[in-house]
């Protein structure tokens, strides 16, 4: 093969995968004291003369460091399988035993750790010292796990658990010299960080810090330095935590920062063959289920999101092999939040939204049917009793996972109609409007996927009310506000050609919800106000229409709508010191003081939409976009024109800088405006 030569990175790599029966295995001689050992003594004793002369702990800690038993990532075609094939295939005898005695001395040889580089070390010290207090920590990750899981696996939560009380109670431990388990760590840190407030007691009065801060970045940065370190490493840990570093950051930046970290854990897993079904027989049925729920796991929030920010797929779905996850009872039994049927389901779901964001790959109907109608409604149908919405109390931590699953099936159901209902809109003001001479011609199988896209936003909007009764709805979540925004929208547009009369209060309520959703997120604060362009811009379709229809009626002006005690207290103390050391800012303290049942209330008819501003912001072309589809003579005016501002000081240059780069494409993926494909109108327009 040209350019690999015995010796290269490439050819070592392969050669190192040679199985070898384990009786038979030869370890690599080690030295009294390990690296690992000098490596902590390092950290603990300061400047070290020789660095070079360190090695690096590369995630063997658990069955979660690694991926395989010699910690090695796979190939595609790892030579000495392919080797061994080759004489089956020529029918030649096994490899003579000297050959696998050099084969072995040369794995042992591989299977040395790099040396550790000075910014390396240096990296790995101050993220450790930056571990919080062991009673913080284990207040973060219950949260973390409770509250932060989801639908997904990040990790064997038991396993890490026991990790992390190793950390602190061992100072010569392994761990402390494991850049990729300090990594996860800070990572889960973080994530636990942002649902601190659903465990605030009532009674507790620790406020912490301000406007649109984030208590998580303390550790997200300290998580952020080791990546380059982390992302070489041959383990799990490897993708596990660029991945709930891409959570972490998904509702402050799911366009920019997570967006890539997701990618980054895909692609990650892709390179440790975690999508394909392993026939590595030295792997445990245990370590199998671990790798198979991480990959879907990853597979499931990347594809979801970047069909909800039309962003292309990242890989062919074909190319999967591995089984949906399966109940492991010794794993399950175990888990501290056991979501085994949370990430079934969720993993069966995906792989139809996954067809359903390819229009390529829909199956032809002719009729008035819709393409996977049966398939979404068979998956409906299979869901377990413990799985249904209605089965579960509104103060379990399982209350909003499940709650995601039926958000991401209505989600599905409207991705399979949202062209049809732009098409059927726009084709009827056309006709309407006198652009078009003909009444036009829509196909049933086109009118079929409207009607199923705006019933699905119905009941999309009736979950929230749910939600919001049991005391549910929350700070601004990404998959919440997209979930609302966009089901709102489709009620809008749907509400141009017929309104019925329980249009305004589902207008009404779908704002309010997104207005209490998006406190403390200026750039969600934008995105209501993005929604209510179009609701305004509808409301004008309204009346035109009203007045092409019925000259000499009176058109009436359209109705616009109204608009665990001690640990979170030394959590809430520890990050106020912190604060006050660093200048990292975190929570609003009308957030913090917010309890969950106080979501109820009636929401305040607050003015948040723009004013004009120097950038142009105000006539970005989506709004343009919105106005040629609806009313074709309508004033350019754009936002600028909605009631109220936000205040100055949240539009700073900073944020503006951005406003023409990642905000705009987050604020037509966050509100739904890209998923219903106006942004290729435009042209045609």
């Amino acid at each position: 093969m040209a350019g690999i030569t015995l010796d290269s990175p490439a050819a070592a790599r392969r050669r190192r995968r040679r199985r070898v029966p384990d009786e038979n295995r030869k370890r690599a001689p080690r030295a009294e004291k390990s690296p690992g050992d000098i490596q902590s003594d390092a950290l603990k004793d300061g400047p070290i003369e020789s660095p070079a002369n360190l090695e690096v702990d590369t995630c063997q800690a658990s069955p979660e460091g690694r991926f395989s038993t010699d910690g090695h990532p796979t190939e595609r075609f790892m030579w000495p399988r392919f080797l061994s094939r080759l004489r089956e295939t020529f029918s030649l005898d096994s490899e003579p035993e000297d050959e696998q005695d050099v084969i072995k001395s040369i794995q042992a040889q591989a299977l040395r750790s790099p040396p550790i580089q000075p910014a390396e070390l240096q990296r790995l010290r101050k993220a450790v010292d930056a571990f919080p207090p062991r009673p913080v920590a284990n207040f973060l990750l219950s949260v973390c796990i409770d509250h932060g899981t989801d639908s997904f696996f990040y990790f064997n939560q038991p396993q890490f658990l026991a990790e992390i009380n190793e950390f602190y109670s061992d100072t010569s431990s392994r761990l402390r010299t494991d850049s990729s388990f300090i990594c996860l760590a800070h990572a889960a840190f973080a994530l636990g960080s942002q649902w601190t407030t659903l465990e605030r007691p009532e009674s507790s009065r620790s406020s912490l810090l301000t406007e649109d801060s984030d208590p998580g970045r303390i550790f997200y940065n300290q998580a952020r330095s080791l990546i380059p370190d982390v992302i070489d490493m041959p383990c799990l840990r490897a993708v596990q935590a660029p991945f709930v570093m891409g959570v972490y950051l998904l509702p402050a930046s799911a366009i920019g920062s997570s967006y890539v970290y997701l990618g980054l854990a895909l692609r990650k897993a892709l390179a440790l063959d975690l999508h394909l079904t392993s026939d590595d027989a030295t792997l445990s049925e245990e370590e199998q289920e671990i790798r198979r729920r991480i990959w879907w796991s990853i597979f499931s929030l990347e594809r979801s999101s970047t069909v909800k920010l039309n962003r292309p797929r990242s890989i062919n779905s074909a190319i999967i092999t591995n089984t949906f996850p399966q109940p492991y009872a010794p794993l399950d039994k175990l888990q501290k939040f056991n979501n085994i049927q949370h990430q079934i389901a969720d993993a069966r779901l995906m792989m139809i939204l996954d067809r359903v964001a390819e229009p390529s790959e829909w199956p032809q109907v002719l009729d008035g049917s819709t393409p996977f109608a049966a398939e979404l409604k068979s998956w409906k149908r299979s869901l377990p009793d413990s799985l249904k919405l209605q089965n579960i109390h509104p103060r379990s931590s399982y209350y909003r996972a499940t709650f995601h699953l039926y958000t991401n099936y209505y989600f599905t159901w409207i991705a399979m109609g949202k062209v049809s209902v732009v098409t059927v809109v726009r084709a009827r003001l056309r006709y309407h409007f006198g652009r078009e001479s003909d009444p036009p011609e829509i196909p049933p199988h086109i009118e079929a996927l409207s009607r199923s896209c705006v019933k699905a936003a119905k009941k999309m909007l009736r979950l929230f009310e749910e939600i919001r009764s049991t005391g549910n709805l929350t700070r601004f979540s990404f998959t919440d506000f997209q979930a609302c925004s966009i089901a709102t929208i489709v009620v809008i547009l749907a509400g141009i050609l017929q309104r019925d009369g329980g249009y305004e209060a589902q207008v009404t309520f779908g704002l309010e919800c997104l207005k209490r959703m998006a406190e403390g997120n200026v750039t969600a604060k934008m995105g209501v106000s993005f929604v209510e362009a179009l609701q305004s811009i509808a409301d004008e379709a309204v009346q035109k229409l009203q007045r092409v229809k019925s000259p000499d009626a009176t058109v009436l002006p359209a109705i616009l709508p109204p608009s665990q005690q001690s640990d979170y207290n030394s959590w809430a103390t520890w990050l106020s010191r912190q604060n006050n050391s660093t200048g990292v800012t975190g929570p609003t303290p009308e957030l913090l003081q917010t309890s969950p049942s106080e979501i109820t209330n009636p929401i305040n008819n607050t003015n948040w939409t723009l004013e004009s501003n120097p950038t142009g912001f105000t006539t970005w072309d989506g709004a343009n976009v919105l106005q040629q589809l609806s009313v074709p003579n309508i004033p350019a005016a754009g936002l600028a024109q909605q009631q109220g501002s936000f205040e100055p000081q949240s539009l700073d240059s900073r944020f503006l800088s951005t406003m023409y780069n990642d905000d705009q494409a987050f604020l037509m993926g966050l509100t739904g405006f890209d998923v219903l494909g106006f942004s290729g109108l435009q042209d045609e327009l």
